[in-house]
């Protein structure tokens, strides 16, 4: 999605609230509970301060832009890597078998309240 225009960051307008953009551009953190399982995606201005472990922290889920709660994760993993910038490799990419291990991994990791099959407990961003 446009984020930014000559580095300027663009807004989308919309009255549909769950559509609407927030501008500038991101970068995505996984906070992790006490028991090790990831319990949201955190989506953060890439100006802002990285969260840490044990730090409380406010977040709104989208979709739910008026609400507003606190959570504390007991560990942070940074998600966004770049790969590519300016049409050029910056870092090397990783192989099919890496990033399907990657992906099942992650998976595994998941609570079993966000894996069952029935009324699977909706994984918050």
């Amino acid at each position: 999605q446009l984020v930014e225009v000559n580095g300027s960051p663009c807004l989308k307008l919309t009255e549909d609230e769950e559509k609407m953009t927030l501008p500038g551009v991101k970068t995505i953190y996984r906070l992790y509970d006490a028991a090790g399982h990831p319990f949201m995606d955190l989506m953060a201005l890439e100006e802002e301060p990285s969260p840490s472990a044990g730090q409380e922290l406010a977040v709104r889920v989208l979709g739910r832009l008026g609400e507003t709660s606190k959570v504390v994760p007991t560990s942070v993993e940074p998600l966004h890597r770049t790969y590519f910038r300016d049409g050029q490799v910056c870092e090397p990419l990783p192989s099919l078998a890496e990033v399907r291990s990657h992906a099942q991994t992650s998976l595994s990791l998941l609570s079993p309240a966000h894996r069952r099959l029935r009324e699977p407990q909706p994984y918050p961003v």
